[in-house]
């Protein structure tokens, strides 16, 4: 996908690893400083989902904007359109800018849309201030941290790393540092969250195939001295995933499209 857009790669990658494997959230936060290009990045995800007229009038979209507040009559307004099926797309999508700008009446009623929504809607919230929401509605969305453009990647993978519960989230770009790593990548295999799971598919497919290989291998060392230690059908079935991942690789098979099923069935 062509974002026409400078920085953020991070943050890029992982949405459209979401849509390419179809693990596209019901909930977005886009939080970050005001001018950081988090709402034209909102509206080129809604533009790519609704089709090549998305950005002409499309009823399939719909758009608050929050500067100068959000009523609950807005967000009433919002759910009964999203409650309508796509008129001609495969989605119905909502963005909503300066989210944090709600009132607590309407934070509530958004609440319930995102608690129960339909199998067509994403919502997208975008906000400067994302302290500023409630915490339940922070809970069913995705976070995503976007910054200045030259220090975007770094603040999405601090996210990542608080999310990972101490796990390496400075996940390497550099291929010479990538191996230095392999026991950070395996965590996020054997633990870690969606998000940081995307993003260390990401960052390995832009190994050397040998380089994946010797990865693996350590991988399953691991996955075996583990086994060796408990019994666990999950430990033995994690086994025979990787070594089918590793045979695959000897067959020139796609490397992120291998890692990504590795990293997405475990």
């Amino acid at each position: 996908m062509d974002w026409r857009i400078t920085g953020h790669k991070r943050q890029l990658e992982f949405l459209e690893n979401a849509m390419l494997i179809g693990r596209l959230a019901h909930g977005y936060l886009f939080a970050g400083p005001n001018g950081v290009g988090k709402k034209t990045i909102a509206l080129k995800l809604a533009y790519e989902l609704l089709g090549v007229e998305a950005e002409k009038f499309n009823p399939d979209l719909l758009e608050i904007d929050g500067t100068l507040g959000i009523k609950i009559e807005q967000i009433r307004e919002l759910s009964y359109k999203l409650s309508l099926k796509p008129y001609a797309a495969l989605y119905k999508i909502a963005i909503i800018d300066a989210a944090e700008q709600m009132t607590l009446e309407a934070a509530n009623a958004l609440l319930k849309v995102l608690e129960e929504p339909k199998p067509y809607t994403i919502i997208i919230l975008v906000t400067s201030n994302p302290n500023k929401l409630p915490k339940t509605i922070i809970s069913r969305c995705q976070k995503i941290t976007f910054g200045p453009a030259e220090a975007s990647a770094s603040a999405f993978v601090e996210n990542s790393a608080d999310r990972s519960a101490g796990r390496p989230g400075d996940l390497p770009i550099e291929k010479k540092d990538a191996l230095k790593k392999s026991e950070g990548y395996y965590q996020i295999f054997k633990k870690g969250e969606m998000i940081d799971r995307l993003i260390a598919v990401s960052d390995i497919a832009q190994l050397e195939t040998d380089e994946i290989k010797t990865m693996l291998d350590d991988w399953l060392k691991n996955l075996e001295t583990e086994l060796r230690a408990q019994a666990s059908k999950a430990l033995a079935s994690q086994i025979s995933q990787v070594m089918l991942a590793y045979k695959y690789l000897e067959q020139n098979v796609n490397s992120k499209l291998l890692l990504t099923n590795l990293m997405l069935n475990t």
